[in-house]
């Protein structure tokens, strides 16, 4: 507040001047109130980098955790249609071309659909069961948009022929695998190098 001071003064102002005896702490309000909004601010700023940075790092790891879900969705169809393509029994092929064209799709199941009766008349001719494993596999490329991954495969084969001894061929082969729905199927298949007999 101002007052006339008429009395004598010690702080060298004449008599009758106007003096602010305002309360220091009135007269320092707008700047404390001006450094709690800067306050407020930095805080702010400081959150929201923080929830930015926070969703980046979510967002990138779910695009790498789809990744490498399909990755493995993709081997795992790999290896078990490579078993399927590679197994047969001569006593009882219609199980195992049924397995054939459940593991494919586009061309090679259409091939298979359609030599079929050939496919069978062959195997049961031939008076031999064939037993596949796969020791390795390794996905070499994958398109997640279109749904498309090449896969190079290791498959071990036991053949058995009827009242023989069995014999493992070895062979490795590059499969094409097409997601079909939620499933991965065989595209296109290829051997990679001519088979090799074992012990």
């Amino acid at each position: 507040m101002t007052v006339l001071d008429d009395d004598v003064r010690g702080d060298g102002a004449p008599d009758g001047a106007a003096v602010d005896v305002a309360e220091p702490n009135q007269r320092r309000g707008p700047r404390i109130s001006l450094r709690r909004a800067l306050t407020v601010l930095v805080a702010v700023a400081a959150v929201v980098a923080v929830v930015l940075g926070v969703l980046w790092v979510m967002a990138l790891n779910s695009s790498s955790l789809a990744l490498a879900r399909d990755r493995d969705a993709v081997l795992v169809s790999a290896k078990q249609a490579a078993i399927a393509l590679n197994t047969l029994d001569y006593k009882n092929t219609d199980a195992g071309l049924n397995q054939w064209e459940q593991v494919s799709t586009g061309s090679v199941l259409g091939e298979f659909q359609q030599n079929r009766a050939d496919y069978a008349k062959a195997v049961t001719d031939s008076k031999r069961s064939t037993v596949a494993t796969v020791p390795d596999a390794a996905v070499g490329e994958l398109d997640e948009r279109a749904g498309v991954a090449r896969v190079l495969v290791g498959v071990d084969v036991t053949v058995t022929p009827d009242g023989q001894p069995p014999v493992v061929t070895r062979q490795r082969l590059q499969l094409e695998m097409t997601r079909v729905g939620d499933v991965w199927k065989v595209s296109k298949l290829n051997p990679v190098r001519s088979p090799t007999t074992g012990n």
